[in-house]
Order: structure tokens, then C-alpha cells, then sequence
């Protein structure tokens, strides 16, 4: 995507979030039984993926990235044409699917960095410690490592969430390369703290309960409720923005 095609992200208050989500469910509404198909189809994609040996992990989210992408444009013609068709499911694929994967390959390596960084962080927390002699106390080097541990992962995998958010969007929508889309997914989130905040909370308590209380067939309703919220979210902060050279 050239610079001058890029829109700058709207500012919007926290409580836009529960319109995107009002939005999101109100797009699957409009064609549930369909929606519920390409949720079930990405979902057994998804888990064949995550099985096979070596690969399987980073295959899988490439995969995820993919079908998203598929489904925030099959939102976005629902949206404007009333009617949605399965094999919509597949758009990602057959039009953005070299860059969908590579932010699938890029979430790989930010997991995969997150661990690596965690274990440096430890080695070194465990020389400062073994230096200041607190790493005679067992309970203080646990405490601490756990802590450290846990917001370094933190920090890495909200920032690798805010780079996530809009990216299918921007690819299938905006025509956006990887690194463009990532990067403007994260200004825009950055730019609107508190309802990411907001979608991020209803989502993280949400998608479990959903899931617990429905015995897991509810991740058919949560896979394509989520690629509706993206495309809710991307119209209200992006697709209503100017573009503008960045």
C-alpha cells in the first residue's frame, strides 16, 4: 500500500467499543446459520493445522490470519449488500493470502521472541540475584522471577494484540502490505486506549464464558462474532478516515 493511501486513525471514546460489539452481533444476526458454518469450517482448519508436527503452531496462526481476513471482508459485504455466502470464508485466500500469512508468520515470531526474551530476562534476574546474595531465599527468586516473567510476556503479547486488532482488515479492505498494517493497527489502537481497552476486557471474559457454558460449541458463534467486531471497529476508527501521507 503506497504512504499517501494510508488513513489516519480516528479518535473515538471508550464507549465505542460496545457499539462495535452491538454492531459485530447485530451483523451475525443478520445471517447466523451461515456465520455458524464459517466459524465450524475455520475452527476445524484451524485445529487440523495446530496437530501437524514441527510446523503446526506458526501454520495455525498463519491460517487464522487468513480466514480473518476472509471474514472481515465477508462482513463488510454483508454490511453493505445485505447477503453473505459461505464461500466467502475462503476471500483471504484467494486474494490476500501471501500478505494474511506473513502476519500470521510475524505473530509466530513475536510468540516465539516473547519466550526467548522471558528466558533472558530470567538468566539475568537470576545472576542479580545470586550477586546481591537474595538468591539464597528461594521464595524471593520465585516471587520475583514469576513476576518479571509475567510482565514481560505481558507486555510483549498486548503489544503483539494491538498490532493484530485491525491488521486483517487493513490488508483485505486497504490493500495495506504487512508491515503497514501491523504498524497502523497498533497507532490506531494506541490512539484509542480506552475502547480498546473496553473490547479487549468484554472479549477476554466473554469468549471463555461463552465457550465454558456452551461446552465448547459456542466457538462457532465466538470465531466469526470476533471477525464482525474487527470490521465494526475498522469502519468506525478507520474505514470513515481520510487518507493522508505517513
Amino acid at each position: 500500500m503506497h504512504a499517501h493511501h494510508i488513513p489516519v486513525p480516528a479518535s473515538v471514546p471508550p464507549s465505542r467499543a460496545l457499539n462495535w460489539l452491538r454492531e459485530g452481533w447485530r451483523l451475525f444476526m443478520a445471517h447466523p446459520a451461515s456465520w455458524a458454518v464459517m466459524g465450524a469450517a475455520a475452527f476445524v482448519v484451524i485445529a487440523i493445522a495446530v496437530w501437524l508436527p514441527f510446523i503446526g503452531r506458526v501454520l495455525a496462526m498463519v491460517v487464522l490470519q487468513i480466514l480473518a481476513g476472509g471474514m472481515v471482508a465477508a462482513a463488510r459485504h454483508s454490511d453493505e449488500t445485505g447477503t453473505l455466502k459461505i464461500n466467502e470464508l475462503w476471500d483471504g485466500l484467494r486474494r490476500h493470502a501471501a500478505n494474511l500469512a506473513m502476519i500470521g508468520v510475524l505473530q509466530g515470531i513475536a510468540l516465539t521472541a516473547t519466550g526467548i526474551l522471558a528466558m533472558i530476562t530470567s538468566l539475568l534476574l537470576g545472576m542479580i540475584l545470586d550477586v546481591t546474595g537474595l538468591a539464597h531465599f528461594d521464595w524471593i527468586t520465585f516471587v520475583v522471577s514469576w513476576l518479571v516473567d509475567l510482565f514481560v510476556s505481558f507486555v510483549v503479547v498486548m503489544a503483539m494484540l494491538l498490532a493484530l486488532w485491525f491488521a486483517p482488515a487493513l490488508v483485505m479492505l486497504n490493500r495495506a502490505s504487512p508491515f503497514d498494517a501491523m504498524r497502523l493497527s497498533f497507532r490506531a489502537a494506541v490512539h484509542n486506549p480506552g475502547a480498546s481497552a473496553v473490547v479487549g476486557l468484554c472479549l477476554v471474559i466473554g469468549i471463555p464464558l461463552v465457550i465454558t457454558m456452551t461446552f465448547g460449541f459456542g466457538i462457532v458463534v465466538v470465531i466469526p462474532l470476533v471477525a464482525t467486531t474487527i470490521y465494526a471497529s475498522w469502519r468506525d476508527v478507520i474505514g470513515a478516515s481520510p487518507a493522508t501521507v505517513v
